[in-house]
């Protein structure tokens, strides 16, 4: 069995997850595997550092066996992430209405020519 990995091998292979899931073109992918992947390593990293003032609290120290284990299993799943975020980007849909937040500055029937007389009647 390889040695547990460090907590900077940890927050890489974090930051690699966060880099693989922002390439999904769909944005439904995009934010779970961005959710998944925080909810995934934020026990790990705060058990491996924890925050400053709760050292008092008895932190759950993970065996370095299993945390190994884990660490391959999750090297594991970025490779298979990765396949799929390019097949994603190779049969990428429209976008969705989220995507687009953009300001409406004109236009329509309701916009800034229609300020004065309300419904775009003149005054």
């Amino acid at each position: 069995m390889p040695p547990a990995p460090t907590i900077a091998e940890v927050q890489s292979l974090y930051h690699s997850f966060q880099t693989v899931s922002s390439r999904f073109t769909s944005y439904n992918f995009n934010q779970y595997f961005l959710r998944r992947s925080h909810q995934t390593f934020k026990p790990i990293l705060q058990s491996l550092s924890p925050a400053p003032g709760t050292e008092s609290v008895q932190a759950k120290q993970i065996d370095p066996a299993e945390l190994s284990r884990w660490f391959e299993e999750q090297k594991k799943e970025l490779e298979v992430i990765k396949r799929a975020a390019e097949v994603n980007r190779m049969f990428k849909g429209p976008k969705l209405v989220v995507e687009h937040a953009q300001p409406i500055t004109s236009g329509g029937g309701a916009g800034a020519e229609a300020a004065a007389g309300g419904g775009g009647q003149p005054v």
